[in-house]
């Protein structure tokens, strides 16, 4: 269990544990605090333990969820990505017999067989929109919402969701079709999982002054990175074996210089995450050396 700073791209701390349970978890934010850590706001999944374990220690911290994590749930659940890679499909065809560039492909939308064929082709689009109308909906004004430009509109696209969106899709008559009843019950229980998290996904728009990220990509990263390199020693013999090995891994990553940070990280690099953090290491030419040393100096 470990985090990782966005602004310095510093690991301050990682906690070893079994698995991501409560215990590990309070023991990371107990120890996160005690070397005064300064956390004012965290980036998480979707998991409650997480948020239940900071807001013990830090019960002032801003809580943001990943809006990718969240939604990518939400299409899960919706199941129609499938059905968007159809209608995708459709359009890329229609186009394609409007498209004079196209040798193979294109037909002068004049003659009856290419008119028939774009009719068919519109047909099939307009039959799946309509048949997943009520799902498709749903996943676009989420997204509205937590992409919006700001706090304000995002709240606006909330207020429009509930007071127009969702009294439409509740519609007796739409009830009576089965199929529509199924899309009914999915958006229902979606809307209300909203709702629930509302306040955790918009944090980076109400927040704009404290540059919260909306998404866990950074320590998606580096947990990808640490990944591929257990998976090349497949795996330890010992859990302290482990431990140690992971200790190694995250020293020599806050001792190692960045180089490729890109747009608005890209004041970090030449320097190393200590020295981003604001540790003085120009005395420390071998970090192994210099842990040895300390090591040693503490009776280790």
């Amino acid at each position: 269990m470990w985090g990782i700073d966005y602004t310095t791209h510093d690991i301050p701390h990682f906690e070893f544990g079994e698995s991501e349970n409560g215990s590990v978890l309070n023991d990371y934010f107990i120890k996160l605090k005690f070397i005064k850590f300064p956390l004012i706001s965290l980036i998480v999944d979707d998991k409650r333990e997480i948020k239940t374990a900071v807001k013990r220690h830090y019960p002032d911290c801003i809580i943001q969820l990943c809006t990718k994590h969240y939604l990518s749930k939400i299409s899960r659940k919706l199941k129609i990505d499938y059905i968007k890679i159809k209608i995708r499909a459709r359009e890329k065809q229609i186009d394609q017999l409007f498209d004079n560039t196209i040798k193979n492909d294109y037909l002068p939308y004049t003659r009856p067989w290419s008119i028939k064929r774009i009719t068919k082709l519109i047909n099939e689009v307009l039959e799946l929109i309509f048949k997943y109308e009520i799902l498709l909906d749903f996943q676009k004004n989420i997204k509205s919402i937590i992409y919006a430009e700001d706090y304000q509109t995002a709240i606006y696209r909330i207020k429009s969701l509930e007071n127009y969106f969702i009294p439409r899709v509740l519609d007796k008559n739409r009830m009576k079709n089965k199929f529509n009843k199924e899309h009914i019950c999915i958006v229902k229980k979606l809307f209300n999982d909203f709702l629930e998290n509302k306040k955790y996904l918009l944090n980076y728009l109400k927040h704009p002054n404290l540059n919260i990220p909306r998404t866990t990509n950074l320590i998606e990263g580096l947990n990808s990175q640490l990944e591929l390199r257990i998976n090349s020693i497949k795996g330890f013999e010992l859990d302290k074996t482990a431990y140690h090995y992971i200790n190694a891994w995250t020293i020599k990553r806050r001792f190692t210089k960045f180089t490729d940070c890109k747009k608005k990280f890209k004041k970090l690099n030449k320097k190393n995450p200590l020295e981003c953090a604001g540790v003085d290491v120009s005395n420390i030419n071998d970090w192994v050396d210099f842990l040895k040393n300390l090591a040693i100096e503490n009776g280790e």
